[in-house]
């Protein structure tokens, strides 16, 4: 590296510095002695500075370059559709009734089906209190009714010679009017012991306790021995034939519904019961909505029937996943929710990428179903609507779809 330095200082930069010390040296030869040194030093001063602007390096303009955004983007696809709205769900028995006694009484038998988690049928006999007293009851009202008629039959007799007496004048009116009384008196007492006989024969059949309907038992608080009295709670038995599923749609979703004249009333629902690997699928539709949105989920409940159960024996309290159906749509699109922005104004809009380039667009947005919004114009068929969220995105903003 030296030996290639001492050759370019001997070839080239030696003689350029000798010529000009020579250069120099005529031209100061001319001036006084005294004048040369002043002379030489400015001189050397403005050639070293004029070689300094020769050699500077020139420096290039900076160019800022335009910066690309990395981002997302949706394709829009207009086309009907079916929105549907996802939530969860407990499975409730239609009927749930606490079983109570209706008389007082020892309990004297209990059916083997009368436990915890047992399934009944409709007419079977569930447990017996003694009918001791109320056979007695029976029989004794029974006796005073027999009583009773044998004693209305003969006032009937009576009455009906009074009538004839009568017409022949042989009696007052005073003593037909008295028989009149004494047969109305004895015609009320015979209705009266006929309730009382209904009554007792009632008393009698309520010491057999039946199952009103096919159910399911549970919290049963009877056994065999014990004394019971009128209105005890005997056992809850949730009906097995029928079910309700109930489930919340938030207000949002129930506005959406509303804004499109969605009559919730009757859409159907889809009830998805996992129970282990298996995944059983119950139908059915909205029976009722909810008397108000309630502000601590702010949403409204939504009950909908179990068309049929089949075999999936179900039960109460189940936990579901549930979908439910708006009407049909035609003519939209849906987008994912992070497409669509609003502005200050609360209008609402998407950036529609154009050559690369953000462009604004105005939506209509008609429900949101999911994480998706449904629009009916604003973007044309096959357009691609920025989904990436970044504080950068504006009108004209260059993006890049990877």
């Amino acid at each position: 590296m030296l030996v290639k330095l001492e050759n370019l200082w001997r070839q080239y930069v030696f003689p350029a510095v000798q010529n000009l010390a020579q250069l120099v040296y005529r031209l100061l030869s001319p001036l006084p002695e005294k004048a040369r040194l002043p002379v030489s030093i400015i001189s050397g001063s403005v050639l070293f500075y004029a070689l300094m602007v020769v050699t500077n390096p020139k420096t290039k303009t900076f160019e800022p370059r335009e910066q690309s955004w990395d981002v997302k983007a949706h394709s829009v696809v207009f086309g009907a559709t079916i929105p549907e709205f996802k939530s969860f769900g407990e499975v409730m028995a239609e009927r749930n009734i606490f079983l109570r006694a209706l008389v007082d009484g020892e309990v004297i038998s209990v059916s083997d089906d009368l436990h915890e988690g047992a399934f009944i049928k409709k007419g079977e006999k569930l447990l017996t209190i003694d009918p001791f007293e109320y056979e007695n009851a029976l029989g004794e009202a029974k006796a005073q009714l027999i009583s009773a008629e044998a004693s209305l039959k003969m006032s009937r007799q009576d009455y009906e010679r009074a009538e004839k007496l009568f017409e022949k004048g042989t009696v007052a009116l005073r003593y037909l009017d008295e028989k009149k009384t004494d047969l109305t008196v004895k015609r009320a007492n015979v209705d009266r012991l006929k309730i009382v006989v209904r009554r007792a024969q009632r008393n009698l059949d309520n010491t057999k306790v039946v199952a009103p309907f096919d159910a399911y038992v549970s919290k049963v608080t009877v056994d065999e021995g014990r004394l019971v009295n009128r209105n005890d709670h005997i056992a809850l038995l949730s009906d097995a034939s029928s079910y309700e599923i109930r489930f919340n749609l938030s207000d949002s979703e129930y506005g959406s519904l509303l804004s499109t004249q969605t009559h919730i009333l009757g859409q159907p629902v889809i009830a998805l019961w996992k129970v282990g690997n298996k995944e059983i699928s119950l139908e059915g539709s909205v029976k009722y909505v909810g008397a108000r949105i309630d502000p601590s989920i702010r949403g409204v409940d939504v009950i909908a029937d179990v068309k049929d159960v089949g075999n999936s024996q179900i039960r109460g309290g189940a936990f579901v996943e549930v979908i439910m159906q708006g009407n049909k749509l035609n003519n939209v699109a849906s987008i994912p929710e992070d497409a669509l922005f609003t502005d200050n104004e609360n209008v609402e809009f998407v950036y529609v990428i154009t050559n690369n380039r953000l462009e604004v667009r105005r939506v209509k947005s008609l429900m949101k179903v999911g994480g998706n919004i449904l629009i009916s114009e604003g973007v044309l068929d096959g357009e691609n609507v920025l989904t990436t969220r970044f504080t950068e995105a504006a009108e004209g903003v260059l993006v890049n779809i990877p």
